[in-house]
């Protein structure tokens, strides 16, 4: 009984076998037909092992990846969006937060400065031993909303902290000091 069970077993095997095993495709002259290979570039900023599927645009920009933080439906908290620029400069991230809602439309960033460096620095994702943080930024805007300032002014301190690498920002509007010493806080807050 035990050899007819282990010949039957034996030979659904070799059926299952046969059938899972590709064949070959054979063309209407009775040549065999090699399968053909599939051409898929790469990115190379992808990585090792990540294939997009589609070819790779050369002339396509270089775009930077950014935290843009804005005020939730209700203005109650601050919130973390993920966007790209050209260019990472005060202007860029200025316009962002104007696309978000932030600021009002029309502002520009008069000017951005970064002195001193922090003494010391977190170690992270995308923090390199030549990352350089400074430790106090000083933003100038053209103007500024009244409403919800406090948030407002946490959402552009986040912005401007995370991107452009300061510890510290003071937000300067006409020459007037909105905030001073503002720092990252935690988005959701």
């Amino acid at each position: 009984m035990k050899k007819l069970v282990m010949g039957l077993l034996g030979a659904m095997m070799i059926l299952s076998l046969a059938a899972c095993t590709p064949t070959t495709e054979k063309n209407k002259t009775g040549e065999v037909k090699e399968p053909e290979a599939e051409v898929v570039e790469t990115t190379a900023d992808a990585g090792p092992g990540v294939v997009t599927g589609r070819p790779v645009d050369q002339d396509a920009p270089d775009l930077t990846m950014v935290s843009v933080y804005s005020l939730s439906e209700d203005g109650s908290k601050i919130q973390s969006n993920m966007d790209s620029v050209e260019d990472l400069e005060e202007q860029s991230l200025t316009d962002l937060l104007v696309q978000y809602g932030v600021l009002d439309e029309g502002t520009e960033a008069v000017s951005f400065k970064a002195e001193g460096s922090a003494e010391s620095q977190e170690a992270g994702p995308g923090v390199t031993a030549d990352t350089s943080i400074a430790a106090k930024g000083t933003l100038e805007l053209s103007q500024f909303p009244t409403d919800n300032r406090e948030k407002r002014l946490q959402a552009v301190a986040n912005t401007f902290c995370e991107n452009m690498n300061v510890e510290i920002l003071t937000v300067v509007v006409s020459g007037e000091t909105l905030a001073d010493g503002l720092t990252y806080v935690d988005a959701g807050k």
